[in-house]
């Protein structure tokens, strides 16, 4: 989260054709708009129920109203934390730092960089539209958004991609929590263990390969490595959600349901576990300045919980703090995790992090532990850089 004019940032500020930047003002100009959308979307649900021509079913008015609710809670909710980090961070916009940056006029202080409440508001948005026929719509100018901001000089890239990150985290919190039911993706491995195995083969490849492509991004392009890797990450995670959206479009027929499907646990959604795990990771490298502690962090969400899974699926001690859990696969958790993540951060802190992410693990699902173990390891990083013991 500390300013950084990496090589990507520099290459979209510095696009200075007119015709770009009067582009880039109008978004910025007329993105307060964006504002009003949830409450004309729901102001049209509630009157369509009620005097449309065609009248949907009883469930059909509940789930529009739920997901326009939903909405409208979640963009209250992203701007909350957009507005607490922005001064809780307090870095300075790019154009602060480096007035060649500047392409119109630079927000003066104390209005601060990171992250981009623009780009939280448009993710927010696209997050409630997966499936629906303004999808496309919303995806267009999400990446309008997001790239205006940068060309505009008041942004850095890291900001917009955390925008997105609490965007989507927002509206899924706010599903969650209005939800009868926990919503979660941890629910008991199915009965079908090869299945199982394979999913968390998968999970534990794809984290140790982050792992390991991190830290080659770092000795090949130093300063710059980190921020590319992050932005592979998330074009992967925009191509995911095209596909679910194509997937809701097509109704699930062909290749491409069985690609998306071949992974995925029963009842869920395909591509849905893929598109989170990767929003986990986003949400580390995001919000975690220590590239060794983000190392160990995707250590914990990508080995330690797939380890966990399979050891879980042979346990036969019950973990009290949740029945559908075992011990074996939380002492798997915390011995896997502490084991690599020791290499990067040391042993008192990798510890530390692996009984802490164990832990949020293991507790009762309401919230998908792609979420709450990245929070938890950030959440110990800003502990330990107060008390000086990391930096």
């Amino acid at each position: 989260m500390r300013p950084a004019f990496d090589a990507i940032t520099r290459a979209i500020a510095g696009i200075n054709d007119p015709l770009v930047t009067v582009f880039s003002y109008f978004l910025d100009y007329y993105a307060q708009l964006l504002l009003v959308l949830p409450l004309i979307y729901l102001a049209f649900v509630i009157v369509r129920s009620k005097f449309g021509k065609r009248r949907p079913t009883i469930c059909q008015v509940l789930a529009r109203e739920r997901t326009a609710v939903n909405l409208v809670l979640a963009m209250a909710l992203s701007l909350t934390i957009t507005f607490v980090l922005k001064y809780a961070a307090g870095i300075p916009r790019p154009c602060a730092i480096d007035p060649t940056y500047t392409v119109y006029v630079c927000p003066s202080a104390p209005d601060t960089s990171f992250p981009s409440g623009h780009s939280a508001i448009a993710a927010t948005l696209l997050a409630s539209q997966v499936g629906s026929p303004a999808f496309i719509f919303f995806f267009v100018l999400n990446l309008m958004i997001g790239f205006s901001r940068i060309n505009l000089g008041v942004h850095f890239l890291n900001d917009v991609l955390a925008g997105f990150v609490i965007g989507f985290f927002s509206y899924d919190i706010v599903s969650r929590l209005r939800s009868r039911g926990t919503l979660s993706l941890n629910r008991p491995p199915t009965a079908d263990h090869k299945f199982e195995l394979r999913r968390q083969l998968l999970h534990i490849a794809v984290g140790i390969l982050l792992v390991a492509a991190l830290q080659a991004a770092a000795m090949q392009y130093g300063e710059n490595g980190r921020i590319y890797l992050e932005f592979v990450i998330f074009v992967g995670l925009l191509g995911i959600l095209l596909l679910m959206n194509h997937w809701h479009a097509t109704g699930g027929r062909g290749v491409l349901h069985w690609l998306l499907g071949m992974f995925e646990r029963k009842k869920s959604r395909p591509g849905y576990g893929a598109f989170w795990y990767g929003m986990g990771i986003l949400f580390a490298f995001v919000f975690l300045p220590n590239t060794a502690f983000l190392a160990a962090t995707i250590v914990a969400l990508g080995v330690g919980d797939g380890v966990a899974t399979i050891a879980g699926m042979h346990g036969t001690h019950r973990n009290p703090l949740n029945p559908e859990k075992t011990l074996e696969g939380t002492l798997a958790f915390v011995g896997s995790t502490a084991a690599l993540s020791l290499i990067f951060i040391g042993p008192w802190a990798a510890i530390a992090l692996a009984a802490l992410a164990s832990l949020v693990e293991s507790l009762p699902p309401k919230f998908d532990d792609n979420f709450t173990v990245p929070l938890a390891c950030i959440s110990l990083y800003f502990l330990l850089a107060g008390l000086g013991l990391v930096q």
